[in-house]
């Protein structure tokens, strides 16, 4: 009667769950307390109680880090991650379940290294912001928890599109938490491979979806993202002596290395390319240079310039180091530049403004000293 009644309690949890108007967050969190507390005694010798007590201790992990209770919530998923090591072993729809607590838990680990928009929040930059050596290990954690989820779906059948998008959406977790830590070239390569994987996925006879397309839009972002931070020499060259550098993104690649300084014969050669080639697409593309001058106020503050110390243009066949020694001289002899009093800084961007650390170009003049 105990188990049944647990039954009940879950199956009205999951209507709640599925959308149930009226359900406040602190209405979910006791039923979810309650729930598990039903379910918890039950599970002894019952390998499915095991692994839904598992789903609902993942809810139970997603409530807390929604309303920022970050601890709370990796306690939770911990606790949803043992409960289904077990079952996941001798059944397949457990197993896509422990797969995605492994994914959840990677997700709560590495949030501090990404920014309010989930982006990386270091840039990884000698001399740069750092991580504190806590969250890096949690960040290397998370990249652990994603390998074992990645494992998981390796070991099920790939004949069930399931398991095949799971496994694709692994290899693009696992390309998200190699980036947080500071390694696009890695990021960049499980992001190839997630494309490639939901491509093999939904594959015909599979109808094409809208949901799909944005996935795959979203993933070349990314990967075009990623690829913008990759080195020219033993990033984009092997990617591309590796088969990981798609041939429609071949011309941000030529992009990266011209920006980066890199001789035009040597770019051609780093990607397989006639010279001919490589300099016809540096004549017909161009990268979008982004920069902005600061001055410091009075209070220590840095404050921004306006246009034209601010803004954006695009550039062709031009290195970063170029363009910003032309804005750099434009500044000095400016009259908008500020006394020997005032300090200033300048960085270049590519394609969008961002981190200091993540700048392509960068400078700091201090001011002089008062003699007296």
């Amino acid at each position: 009667m105990e188990r049944d009644a647990a039954l009940r309690l879950d199956a009205e949890w999951t209507k709640v769950r599925g959308g149930r108007p009226g359900a406040s967050a602190r209405r979910r969190e006791r039923m979810l307390t309650d729930l598990i507390a039903a379910l918890a005694p039950h599970t002894t010798d019952d390998l499915s109680l095991t692994a839904r007590l598992s789903l609902r201790y993942g809810d139970l992990a997603r409530h807390h880090f929604d309303i920022g209770r970050r601890a709370d919530a990796l306690a939770a998923v911990d606790e949803a991650v043992r409960h289904c090591a077990e079952p996941a072993r001798h059944d397949d729809e457990h197993a896509r379940w422990y797969a995605r607590a492994l994914l959840s838990q990677a997700v709560y680990l590495a949030e501090p290294l990404s920014d309010e928009m989930g982006l990386p929040r270091y840039a990884f930059r000698p001399r740069g912001e750092q991580p504190s050596a806590e969250d890096r290990l949690a960040g290397l954690a998370a990249v652990e928890a994603t390998h074992r989820a990645i494992a998981v779906w390796e070991r099920l059948d790939h004949g069930d599109p399931r398991n095949q998008e799971g496994l694709a959406q692994a290899y693009a977790f696992l390309g998200d938490r190699l980036e947080e830590l500071g390694r696009p070239v890695d990021a960049a390569e499980w992001a190839v491979r997630a494309e490639r994987a939901f491509h093999t996925a939904w594959a015909p006879p599979v109808p094409a979806e809208r949901a799909h397309a944005a996935v795959l839009e979203h993933l070349g972002d990314q990967l075009a993202r990623r690829l913008r931070r990759c080195p020219f020499e033993g990033g984009l060259t092997q990617l591309h002596k590796r088969a990981l550098l798609p041939e429609r993104l071949v011309p941000l690649a030529v992009l990266a290395g011209r920006i980066e300084g890199v001789a035009k014969d040597a770019i051609a050669e780093g990607l397989g390319l006639d010279g001919s080639e490589a300099r016809r697409i540096l004549r017909a593309r161009s990268w979008r240079a982004v920069w902005r001058f600061d001055v410091r106020a009075d209070d220590g503050a840095w404050m921004p310039m306006a246009y034209p110390w601010r803004g954006t243009d695009a550039v062709t066949d031009r290195t970063a180091a170029a363009v910003a020694a032309d804005l750099t001289d434009a500044f000095l002899h400016s009259p908008d530049r500020p006394g020997d009093e005032a300090g200033w800084r300048f960085a270049l961007w590519w394609e969008e403004e961002g981190h200091l650390d993540g700048a392509r170009f960068r400078m700091t003049c201090t001011p002089t000293p008062d003699p007296s």
